[in-house]
Formats: C-alpha cells, sequence, structure tokens
C-alpha cells in the first residue's frame, strides 16, 4: 500500500487551484493500493464541505486536519508521496517523493526587487519574495516533480528560475445539460477579491457592457457569477461595482449555488473572460490567467469564448474558430457584436467549443496525472 498525502493551505478560498489537487486525489484514489488523505490546517474545513464545492467524489479519501501549517510534516509522516500546493512557503517532510504544483508565473524576484518593494511600504509583500524565492529554490532542486497548469506557466518558470516542469492541465468538469436553450445572455464566471494577483478584471469588462447598452443594444444581460470574498477592501469594490451598473441588465451572483451556475452556463450564449488586461506580461505575468478553467467550463456547455490575449487563455481559444482573443474595450465589443448581429454561424463555433472542452476532460486529466506520478509510486 501506497500512502500520498495532499496539501494545501488555500482549502477555504474554494477556487480552481483547490478543484485541481481535489481532482489529483480522485485520480490517486481509484487505484486500491493507494491509501490517499488530503490534510487541511483550518479547521474550518471539512470533507464534506470540499465534495459540495468541488463535485468531485472522495469517498475513498482520508480527510485529517493539521494544528496550522507547521504541524503539516508531523501528519505527513514518511508517506511515499507529498503532493503540495502553495503560493509562498516550503514545507519540508519526511515523505519519501515530493510534488510541487505552482499555480503562479512569478516574475523575476531579485534582491533588488525586494528592497524595492520595502522602500515603497510594501514590507509584507516584500518578505513573502523572500520566502517565494525559497519555495522556487526548492522546488527546483528538491521537488521530484514540479507540475504547472499551463505552457504559459511553464515558460515563465523556466525563463526566471530555471524550474523544469511538467504540464498537467487542470480537470474540466462538463457542465452541458439537456433541456436548456441558448438566450442573450453573456457571462462571466470568477472570484470577485481585491488583491494583487489575477484581477478579474469586471471593472473593464461590466465598461465594455455599458458602452454596448449605450450605443443602443437591447434584449441582452450581463451574469456575473462568482464567489466574494468576505474583506473590506473585496466588498467595498463589490459594492461600488453595483452603485455603477446598476441601471443596467448587470447581474452578479455571489456565492451562489452549483446549479445556478451550471445554468447560466448552458443559457449563456458569450462568455468573457479579461484577467490580465492592459499587463506587461514580461515585467508581470503573475497578473495574467494561469489557465482559464472557468473558460473551458463555459466551452463545455456550448458557450462561445471572448477572452483577454494573455496568458493561458490563448493557449485554450482558437481565434475565429472555436472562439475570440482580444486586447482592447473596442475588440471585445466588436467581436460581441459579431456574434450578436449574426456575423458567424453560432452553431458551428458552439460545436467546436465541446470540441476543444474534451481535450481538457477529467478522462485526459486521468491519463496525464497517471503517466506524470505513476513513477514515484
Amino acid at each position: 500500500m501506497k500512502s500520498i498525502v495532499l496539501y494545501s493551505p488555500y482549502w477555504g478560498t474554494f477556487g480552481g487551484g483547490e478543484k485541481y489537487l481535489l481532482g489529483i486525489a480522485e485520480v490517486l484514489s481509484e487505484n486500491p493500493e493507494h491509501d490517499v488523505t488530503i490534510v487541511s490546517s483550518d479547521a474550518s474545513i471539512s470533507k464534506m464541505q470540499l465534495e459540495k464545492f468541488s463535485h468531485i467524489d472522495l469517498s475513498r479519501i482520508r480527510f485529517k486536519h493539521a494544528a496550522g501549517m507547521r504541524d503539516v510534516p508531523v501528519v505527513v509522516g514518511d508517506a511515499d508521496c507529498f503532493i503540495f500546493q502553495s503560493n509562498v512557503r516550503k514545507i519540508v517532510t519526511r515523505a519519501r517523493s515530493y510534488v510541487q504544483i505552482i499555480q503562479i508565473p512569478y516574475r523575476k524576484i531579485t534582491p533588488l526587487s525586494v528592497a524595492s518593494k520595502v522602500c515603497r511600504g510594501q514590507i509584507r509583500e516584500g518578505g513573502k519574495d523572500i520566502l517565494r524565492l525559497r519555495l522556487m529554490s526548492f522546488a527546483r532542486r528538491q521537488a521530484s516533480v514540479v507540475l504547472v497548469y499551463s505552457q504559459f506557466v511553464q515558460d515563465i518558470l523556466k525563463r526566471n528560475y530555471d524550474i523544469e516542469s511538467s504540464i498537467l492541465h487542470p480537470p474540466i468538469q462538463d457542465f452541458y445539460e439537456t433541456g436548456y436553450d441558448k438566450k442573450n445572455i453573456i457571462l462571466s464566471v470568477g472570484r470577485l477579491f481585491h488583491g494583487l494577483y489575477n484581477n478579474k478584471r469586471y471593472d473593464i469588462m461590466t465598461e465594455a457592457f455599458r458602452k454596448m447598452c449605450d450605443s443602443g443594444l437591447t434584449g441582452w444581460e450581463y451574469h456575473i457569477v462568482g464567489t466574494a470574498a468576505a474583506d473590506y477592501k473585496s466588498q467595498e469594490m463589490i459594492r461600488n461595482f453595483k452603485k455603477v451598473n446598476q441601471k443596467y441588465p448587470i447581474y452578479f451572483h455571489l456565492n451562489e449555488s452549483f446549479d445556478v451556475m451550471r445554468r447560466l452556463y448552458n443559457e449563456s450564449t458569450m462568455f468573457w473572460h479579461g484577467a490580465g488586461y492592459g499587463i506587461d506580461e514580461k515585467k508581470n505575468p503573475e497578473n495574467a490567467e494561469h489557465f482559464g478553467m472557468t473558460t473551458v467550463e463555459a466551452m463545455s456547455a456550448g458557450s462561445i469564448p471572448i477572452v483577454v490575449n494573455k496568458g493561458g487563455q490563448r493557449e485554450i481559444v482558437t481565434a475565429g474558430f472555436n472562439g475570440f482573443l482580444w486586447e482592447t474595450i473596442d475588440e471585445l465589443i466588436s467581436h460581441s457584436f459579431q456574434i450578436i448581429h449574426g456575423n458567424i454561424d453560432r452553431a458551428k463555433y458552439s460545436s467546436e467549443v465541446r470540441k476543444r472542452f474534451s481535450d481538457y476532460s477529467f478522462p485526459s486529466f486521468q491519463k496525464r496525472a497517471l503517466d506524470l506520478l505513476s513513477p514515484l509510486l
């Protein structure tokens, strides 16, 4: 029996990274010779919560709590394999093999860049960068396998930190369901939070939709679905979004149920994504979308993606074939009006996006995950 332990300090985020790690756990637990355990250092997180959030079967998986991150090595013990997801801190354990998941394609951190942050008063971020440098060094020198979501992340880590990594695309759930008709709905899905990284740019996309309405568009709605961070700055940002957009058919579905999200995926005609808009990918690669899980989820339900031409998104969408890429607000609006005015074959595009989704389906993820991880077990 091979013992495998998986840990993330971010279970409470209930985001794409957490689904990714749970997907790996499910794949490995299907082998009866694997004893798989999920560890949480957040006492408020339960196995039932993770199952409900992810819609992943965790029945074959153990669940344990650690008394904080420092206690994780004690829980891991001398496991055969430790699979760990972190954006800041490394964790050293006695596990025989070590799999590091790196989500974020960090810019090159140097002593000068750390000193610059400290001089600007960003002392906390400067301290985190020191920890990130240690994490990158640990991944480069000691990890048995480093997993990343996309070619974009892989290229950045190689260029900035000389880290060799393997691409394991996230497993994307099939949201397609019969019984729904496409409606005049534009959809965006993603967390609403105020932070330094991976801003979804709802400010830009709501501005684009307001411009479309002001130019005469009627009969269309823009829906935004996502978990809302509870901190003051995030809540203030959400209040401002609602205030600015209150006179337009723009709807915010915050912390909604899975069923509502599935319905909107199936009813939406278009899917908008804007993370990375306006950034310089060479200077700030961490601000681009690392992959684009919600884009592929929307594609599974036949929604046509119109996504910013940055980061991992351009690996998913082939412009003019199974979606559109944009770099300016005017391009986002123009591509959207092509669909609205019937200048493209919607049925053909919807068929192509379904085909593209299959490249990221769970069976594809399962095969790739076993190819990469079985040699460690």
